[in-house]
């Protein structure tokens, strides 16, 4: 199991990648009535759909709701999904022998374990439950004239338009989902790094941008930032190694002249001649779209040789690793991304 604390909401995502069911406890949301169509939608986004770059285990994750009625949020309600397409064979002869990467040596010196199956509570399945509270919270923010939107970025080497280039609008970033992959320009070279490394056997990263379009005026100062919130969740997604807002690491080449956002009036209203600080300053939300990249590694779960260990035997072994995985989890990673800064956002502003 695993517990958000937030101001207002919490949430309690359990279960694990070969159990029976995962699923999600959550408390404080908002009473307001659910677009399941929506959710089905926003849920079938993370989904592995047949795509050159998602696993091959398909699920169908349809969410059992408990404490809705109707399709009425009240505050305190459980979605359960099942897990119906399970392997657990794939893992037999990795038994004790850690991943490279993955979580299973951290997890055996936490808890002992020695059976790595399907990567237990630390597997990425478990995006699934966090989707569906964070699917809930994009509805709220919408309905607040709030909009949580993000797409591919870079794949390997290959970069795409960035929101620090030309900041895309949140019409013009769910228009890409039509060909079920978002990204700004350059897809089909992106597309061709992902089969490329996929038919070698192995695995590539990439990064995310995520825009946040009308949020202003919330979020503290230290502790109570929004930027640490927002992070904070970020990193609650399986293989994201790196967040940064607006210019981010480019600011610390800057001079203070250059990475400044001038502020002027047009028609009355406050605005900014850059959003270099993603939309955020002091902790609190400006009222520019906040802006932030996500970089994610690539999937260490690939099927080229790898030196690991036996912790039964105290050998030095080699492994090749079978089953189902992603070969880049950027794709599939945008709706958990979005979910992750919209639960922020909807903490904050409840």
């Amino acid at each position: 199991m695993s517990l958000f604390n937030g101001k207002k909401i919490s949430l309690l995502i359990y279960g694990e990648s070969h159990a029976e069911k995962i699923g999600v406890k959550a408390k404080g949301f908002p009473e307001f009535s659910v677009d399941g169509d929506a959710l089905s939608a926003f849920l079938e986004r993370r989904k592995a759909n047949g795509e050159a770059f998602s696993t091959a285990r398909k699920e169908p994750d349809i969410p059992v709701f408990y404490g809705v009625k109707d399709g009425r949020i009240t505050g305190e309600f459980t979605a359960e999904i099942e897990n119906k397409n399970v392997i657990s064979k794939d893992y037999g002869e990795l038994y004790a022998k850690p991943r490279p990467s993955h979580a299973d040596y951290a997890w055996f010196l936490k808890d002992g374990a020695l059976d790595f199956s399907g990567g237990g509570r630390f597997s990425a399945r478990l995006t699934a439950p966090f989707c569906i509270a964070g699917g809930i919270a994009k509805q709220y923010l919408e309905r607040k004239g709030i909009f949580v939107e993000s797409y591919v970025a870079s794949i390997g080497k290959v970069k795409g338009r960035s929101y620090k280039d030309k900041l895309p609008t949140a019409a013009e970033i769910v228009l890409l989902r039509k060909d079920g992959f978002p990204s700004l320009d350059k897809k089909d070279e992106m597309l061709n790094e992902i089969k490329n490394a996929k038919s070698r056997g192995d695995s590539v990263g990439g990064t995310a941008e995520c825009v946040a379009y009308g949020v202003k005026g919330i979020g503290d100062n230290l502790f109570g930032g929004l930027e640490s919130k927002i992070s904070s969740l970020i990193y609650a997604v399986p293989a994201v190694k790196a967040v940064e807002f607006g210019d981010g690491f480019d600011l610390s080449e800057s001079y203070g002249i250059e990475a400044n956002d001038g502020l002027y009036y047009k028609d009355g209203k406050v605005e900014f001649y850059s959003d270099k600080a993603g939309g955020i300053n002091g902790g609190i939300a400006n009222g520019a779209p906040i802006t932030l990249r996500v970089g994610f590694r690539p999937t260490p779960s690939i099927s080229l040789p790898q030196k690991t260990v036996d912790l039964v035997t105290g050998e030095n072994v080699e492994i090749s690793i079978k089953g189902r995985h992603d070969a880049c989890v950027v794709p599939r990673a945008l709706p958990v991304v979005e979910s992750a800064v919209a639960l922020a956002i909807m903490d904050e502003i409840l």
